[in-house]
């Protein structure tokens, strides 16, 4: 039998650490839907080296030895369409709903590049060990390369800018911020993909927006343009992610050469011929089915966040979705009747109906799908949102095989990095989840992580997110608006202590906690503004007004106090 000393002095790199073993566990072979029994899979500098049932290795000093009998090995996930430039709150689109007033936009800007690394992080502890960022920026770009090394952030491919035929106002004059390029002329156009190639952009991504009334005379009107995109980008050996929700943009996009279409058409029933378009051209497709919605009930104040969103996403743009229709109950007020019209209503059903729909066909007929969220939009959390995707594409029809596919394997042919990363075999990334459940059994198991195996390094998936004290007491207040108790409990102690200022003990653990709390959930107006907060170290202090129990708020101070990465005191002075 070949020892890992002899393998390495073979290849030559004999002077290298193994970092991980993983033996006697369950493979999941997403490429040929098989599962591989009483395998072992070593990796070695960050990428698999040996993926096989009758191998015995000699282990050099440091080696993780992980013991997966009664586990599966999966690979890591992807999320095909995320947004960096983008926070998932309510400040995050100005074109949208602008509050530029409240949060100038360079603020908001300023805020997710100091916050991709957290974002990051909460995609790591879900097993998103891959994202591609769909549209950016040349300054995000050049954040990108900041992570390459980081053995905790996925793997990120990354566009820059996104080329369009339009620009919205908010997004003019923003400089190496901007994440839109105006494609004036085919020359332009080309020059503009060609600004991309010293940044080492991984793809292309075109908004191929038509703002015409007649739809398919303005597609083909601006088609020379992506046209010319497509074609310098291929020159350059990068593929070519296409924005196009109508069908006849997707049609025209396709036929010009798009790899990647990063949403579902929406606009009609797809024809047999479109499905034999993409089958023909091997075009990858993102359906994206959660985000429109996401943004209707963001906008019309009817957003309900589960216990696993209020856990896994950055607390401060869950607070913005939860404060609004604050800061402004003006604009807030005319999109919310606007959401909750019968018109928008009938509109949102038949636009789902229709994904949905459309989903099942290019799935029966063996179209490659690609998991995607579009995180990063208003109320589509980064990492958040993730299994919230997965379901909507659970219910069009797909199977736990073929979710799986599209969550690993059919991303990394996305961004043609397949030979890289998306599946366990030798020479890839060694990105790999280990399960205590079978994945294939249900989707929930996706979620049972025993390790998250990420550039050949094993984590526990709870050390990747480094909560703040600001960031904990943000998390309950977030789930006390919520009406969630114990997504508003999971940021305690099991020994919290609750005081009456100054040091009158009132309430200790999670239990009496629980009891004493009911009333988050029944409580149907209840609401908790902030109205100041304090951050002195490991202590919180929230001057608070409490809605809810009558015409008049209930105010009060709150002190948080937290040890160990869980709030452990809190003092209440009203």
């Amino acid at each position: 039998m070949r020892q890992l000393s002899l393998l390495l002095l073979l290849i030559g790199i004999q002077t290298l650490t193994a970092q991980s073993l993983i033996k006697n566990i369950t493979v999941v072979d997403v490429e040929n839907k098989k599962l591989l029994t009483g395998y072992t899979v070593v990796a070695l500098n960050g990428k698999i080296i040996s993926v096989d049932n009758n191998k015995t290795f000699e282990l050099p000093e440091g080696t993780a030895v992980i013991d997966g009998t009664g586990k599966y090995l999966v690979p890591g996930f992807t999320d095909a369409h995320v947004h960096f430039f983008q926070s998932g709150g309510m400040f995050t689109r100005p074109d949208v709903i602008d509050l530029r007033s409240y949060q100038p936009h360079a603020k908001e800007l300023n805020w997710v590049h100091n916050n991709m690394d957290d974002f990051l992080r909460r995609y790591s502890s879900l097993g998103i060990t891959q994202v591609i960022d769909v549209g950016a920026s040349y300054n995000f770009l050049t954040q990108r390369d900041s992570f390459t090394s980081k053995n905790y952030a996925p793997l990120i491919s990354m566009t820059g800018p996104l080329l369009t035929t339009y620009v919205p106002e908010a997004y003019k004059k923003l400089g190496k911020e901007a994440p839109f390029e105006m494609m004036g002329t085919e020359e332009a156009v080309r020059q503009s993909v060609r600004n991309q190639l010293p940044l080492h952009t991984d793809f292309i991504k075109i908004w191929y927006i038509v703002t015409d009334a007649d739809v398919e005379k303005g597609a083909r009107k601006n088609l020379p343009l992506v046209t010319a995109a497509i074609d310098e980008a291929h020159k350059n050996n990068l593929r070519v992610a296409v924005h196009a929700t109508e069908r006849i943009t997707a049609q025209l996009a396709v036929e010009a050469g798009a790899d990647f279409l990063v949403h579902s058409v929406d606009d009609e029933i797809i024809s047999d011929a479109f499905v034999q378009l993409l089958l023909k051209n091997k075009t990858v497709l993102c359906p994206t089915l959660v985000v429109m919605g996401n943004y209707g009930k963001s906008l019309g104040h009817q957003y309900h966040f589960t216990t696993d969103e209020l856990a896994v996403a950055n607390p401060t743009t869950i607070a913005g979705i939860l404060n609004y229709p604050q800061p402004d109950t003006a604009i807030a007020s005319r999109y919310i009747n606007a959401m909750s019209s019968a018109e928008r209503k009938a509109s949102t059903q038949l636009a789902d109906s229709i994904m949905q729909k459309n989903l099942k066909k290019l799935v029966a007929a063996g179209v490659t799908i690609a998991t995607g969220t579009d995180a990063g939009n208003i109320g589509t959390q980064h990492a958040g949102s993730y299994f919230q995707e997965l379901k909507a594409m659970q219910a069009a029809g797909m199977s736990n095989w073929q979710l799986l596919e599209a969550s690993t394997i059919n991303g990394a042919k996305a961004v043609g990095k397949q030979n890289e990363w998306g599946s366990i075999a030798k020479n890839k990334w060694a990105n790999m989840l280990v399960l205590t459940a079978n994945p294939l059994d249900d989707i929930a198991n996706w979620q049972k992580i025993d390790w998250v195996i990420n550039k050949g390094i094993p984590f526990k998936r709870d050390s990747f997110i480094m909560n703040t004290p600001e960031m904990l007491a943000q998390q309950q207040l977030n789930a006390y608006n919520a009406h969630n108790l114990e997504a508003f409990l999971a940021p305690y102690a099991e020994e919290v202590e609750l005081y009456s200022f100054p040091d009158k003990l009132v309430m200790k653990g999670k239990t009496e906690m629980r009891k004493a709390y009911q009333f988050v959930t029944k409580t149907p107006k209840l609401y908790c503004r902030l109205v100041n907060r304090i951050v002195e170290g490991n202590t919180v202090i929230d001057q608070e007004e409490v809605w809810g129990f009558g015409d008049k708020p209930v105010t009060a101070i709150a002190m948080y106090v937290v040890e160990g990465g869980k709030i452990t005191k809190v003092y209440f002075k009203q």
